[in-house]
């Protein structure tokens, strides 16, 4: 496990320590990349070029937090995990691991390796352009002044989209990308190998829905032909899903708020650097998860209850943060007052559940997802586990979250927290009486939990860019395309921060504070803005202020032009 910059011993659980040697010696073993050579450059394909591992090894769990891989040889018992893991280096997929492309020892190991570490400075500047663009054009932001013609509207909408994602095709195989990827590499042959044995024959502590992701990936990237690009791959579903989203976004904002605001906003999400880092640096499945929750919450405004409920559970199949959303189908289920929608939402989500895990339930325990689960949320007991949150911000990132703090532990004081902000969030769409506030809804409820729970990781936050545009898209109020930015700068300092290594666990530091401190502000922002537009009449009328008017036909008005709409005083 050693080498410069490794996380000190106490990162790990004693169940979990020294595993990752074995892992970063087998993967590399079973590297064949032809791509090796120009390591030096920082020009490497990561997971490009490598040819497949056994899909007999076991591989670790915690894909998604920064985890090494191990193997039946682990004396873990093939839960090798070193606590976000972040050593990368430019040659190979995860740096700093004998066999691995990259120097030094250990595959695992801290938070001070690079990958690929000279893109490291024009992702900043792309970044510090995107957002004083951003702040640029949302300070002079004018509903009447934002008018395209009528004509190659879908040209112009299939060119950012196409822009964003060949961009990222490009990009990709250039990056060698979080460790995540070694994790996903492995359990895409483990499930190619056999799907229905897949948590017999590995350890994994993802739910099932995106196994099925990985299986089809592991069929193609055990050919000939595609094993080269396996790191492109793995990348794809997201790279997609941003695209999605974007689209979703689009299409939305096109029957509400017009054209040319709508392609402002898929330009917005498609060139995020806080989307765009998540997806096609580290190579993350925070995309494809977002996809599922925005495409929930139109659904549920669309009144279309069992395919939000289906969408719903597949989300929670995939991560278990997913839970956090549940609290918004329910508010809108006990608004409603019928028990059509109830059954609906049951029936929906024992069906969604039981086609989910049927095929990987032969020869399980009973209540083996349930266990899985257990194992999952239980396995960080930390009061922050980089993310950049309240806990962080007072010092209590990786620190134990059984700590004491007045008088109380971590654990306690974020679950009194996850319950004031759940109920919080009620009273607001009990207040607003409308299903278009189950976007803010949904906002409230990631943005609170993520700033003032324990456990949380450094990209749980991501959803919440996407949510701000679509709670402006709802509620009109302008102030949730600022929440919008906010939440992507502090998602990219965190995440950048984060797979970049800039700053030890263990050191109180600039981005860490700053990050913080700010996601805390916008917390606060926020419960303002939510507090307004719960009031019944801000959502039936718009002030001049911060709601902006669509640019829509004089009809759609009642007959009166736009500048003779009701305003709120």
């Amino acid at each position: 496990m050693g080498g410069p910059g490794q996380r000190p011993s106490n990162g790990q659980t004693d169940g979990n320590r020294g595993a990752g040697s074995a892992a970063g010696q087998d993967q590399g073993a079973a590297s064949t990349s032809t791509d090796a050579t120009s390591s030096s450059d920082s020009k490497n394909q990561g997971m490009t070029g490598q040819a497949a591992a056994p899909s007999t090894q076991n591989t670790s769990t915690s894909g998604d937090k920064g985890t090494t891989a191990g193997n039946d040889n682990s004396t873990s018992g093939g839960n090798g995990a070193t606590r976000d893991g972040q050593h990368r280096g430019p040659g190979g997929m995860s740096g700093n691991g004998p066999g691995m492309g990259g120097p030094g020892g250990g595959m695992g190991g801290g938070r001070s390796g690079n990958s690929s570490s000279a893109y490291a400075t024009p992702l900043a500047i792309f970044a510090a352009l995107f957002f004083g663009v951003f702040v640029f054009i949302a300070y002079r932001f004018r509903a009447r002044e934002w008018k395209l013609g009528e004509r190659n509207r879908g040209l112009m909408l299939w060119t950012v989209l196409g822009a964003g994602f060949f961009l990222r095709m490009a990009i990709a195989p250039w990056i060698s990308g979080h460790m995540d990827l070694m994790l996903f590499r492995n359990w895409a042959m483990t499930a190619a190998d056999s799907l229905s044995g897949f948590y017999t024959n590995g350890s994994s502590d993802y739910p099932p829905f995106y196994i099925y992701i990985l299986y089809v990936i592991g069929k193609i990237g055990s050919t000939d032909a595609f094993s080269p690009y396996m790191s492109v791959l793995l990348r794809l579903p997201n790279i997609l899903a941003d695209i999605v989203t974007a689209y979703m976004l689009y299409r939305l904002a096109s029957k509400r708020v017009g054209y040319a605001i709508s392609l402002g906003l898929a330009i917005f999400y498609v060139f995020n650097p806080a989307v765009f880092i998540n997806s096609t640096f580290w190579g993350q499945v925070d995309s494809f998860f977002t996809m599922l929750i925005v495409g929930m919450i139109v659904l549920l405004v669309e009144n279309r209850i069992g395919w939000s409920t289906v969408l719903f559970t597949i989300a929670v199949l995939m991560k278990p943060q997913g839970i956090i959303y549940g609290p918004v189908l329910f508010f809108e289920l006990l608004r409603q007052r019928k028990i059509q929608p109830w059954l609906l939402a049951v029936g929906g989500a024992v069906v969604t559940t039981i086609l989910v895990i049927l095929p990987f339930s032969w020869g399980q325990e009973p209540l083996w997802l349930l266990d899985l689960y257990k194992g999952t949320v239980g396995e960080y007991p930390y009061a922050s586990v980089n993310a950049y949150n309240f806990f962080a911000l007072i010092g209590g990132n990786y620190t134990q979250d059984t700590t004491t703090l007045f008088l109380l532990s971590y654990h306690t004081w974020g679950m009194i927290c996850i319950v004031l902000v759940t109920l919080f969030t009620w009273w607001m769409y009990i207040r607003s009486r409308k299903p278009q506030f189950a976007a803010a809804a949904a906002l409230v409820l990631i943005a609170g939990v993520f700033t003032f729970a324990s456990s949380m990781h450094e990209r749980y936050l991501f959803p919440a860019a996407a949510l701000a545009v679509l709670a402006y898209l709802y509620l009109r109020d302008r102030r949730f395309l600022w929440l919008a930015g906010g939440f992507s700068l502090t998602i990219f300092l965190n995440t950048f921060d984060i797979f970049y290594s800039s700053n030890s666990r263990d050191q109180y530091g600039i981005i860490l504070c700053v990050t913080s401190l700010l996601n805390v502000l916008l917390f606060g922002y926020l419960v303002k803005v939510v507090w307004d537009c719960s009031k019944s009449n801000t959502m039936e009328a718009a002030p001049a202020k911060d709601m902006v008017l669509p640019e829509l036909p004089l009809e759609q008005l009642g007959g009166r032009p736009a500048s003779l709409s009701p305003r709120v005083k």
